[in-house]
């Protein structure tokens, strides 16, 4: 049986506790659009825990903020953004998998773009206990719902989230890590491959899809150097 212990988890929560502060402020930001539009703090904190994936919701509220929105496009919106997943799940497969399902299932309903791209990262590294996944996701939920809740309940009393710029912190994190990640010459290929898939689809085809086609064409222009 492979390892999932009490160690891990901690190793997790340590690494992901900086991450968790920057979750803590994006929540605010949800909060606040949340307040924007009348939802009340107690919707918004259920919307926090059943989705918890900022972009969706954000996407989410935006439309709600027409006037002019079915559930089916609510659905279709968040299946759509939060398809990524379908890949993230995959890549951590082979490592997680061996943990059983029960193991594995509850650690993915806390995962998130950012404690995604930290396990990666330590597995790159050795990490052999499959409760660090777990353990990162801890921090990063507290974060988003205390975020969620100062945000949605302080209401007007802070400015848009837009002008605090908590739109870019997740994104300016993932770069940050991915830097981090690249340590030989031959990632930069694959990397490139997605950034430039995913900066020429996302106008056409939405920023979900353009994830999706990111991690595939990457994925791709990877397996191809292996090959050759």
């Amino acid at each position: 049986m492979v390892p999932f212990g009490r160690a891990g988890f901690q190793r997790g929560m340590r690494d992901a506790l900086g991450l968790g502060l920057g979750i803590f402020i994006y929540g605010v930001g949800f909060g606040l659009v949340a307040a924007q539009a009348a939802i009340g703090w107690g919707w918004a904190l259920g919307i926090s825990g059943a989705v918890y994936s900022g972009s969706a919701q954000l996407a989410s509220v935006n439309l709600i903020q027409t006037g002019h929105v079915t559930l089916s496009t609510l659905a279709a919106t968040i299946l759509v953004i939060n398809a990524r997943y379908v890949l993230f799940g995959a890549a951590l497969q082979p490592w997680l998998g061996p943990a059983g399902m029960g193991r594995a299932v509850g650690s993915l309903l806390l995962l998130g773009d950012g404690n995604w791209i930290l396990t990666m990262k330590a597995i790159a590294e050795g990490e052999q206990d499959r409760a660090y996944l777990l353990g990162t996701g801890v921090p990063m939920f507290a974060g988003w719902m205390g975020g969620t809740l100062v945000g949605a309940v302080a209401g007007g009393i802070l400015p848009d989230p837009h002008a605090l710029g908590v739109d870019l912190m997740l994104p300016a994190f993932a770069a940050a890590m991915m830097t981090a990640m690249a340590k030989t010459r031959a990632a930069f290929l694959p990397i490139g491959v997605g950034a430039g898939a995913a900066i020429l689809l996302g106008p056409w085809v939405g920023n979900g899809w353009a994830v999706i086609a990111a991690g595939l064409a990457g994925g791709l222009a990877a397996a191809l150097r292996v090959k050759t």
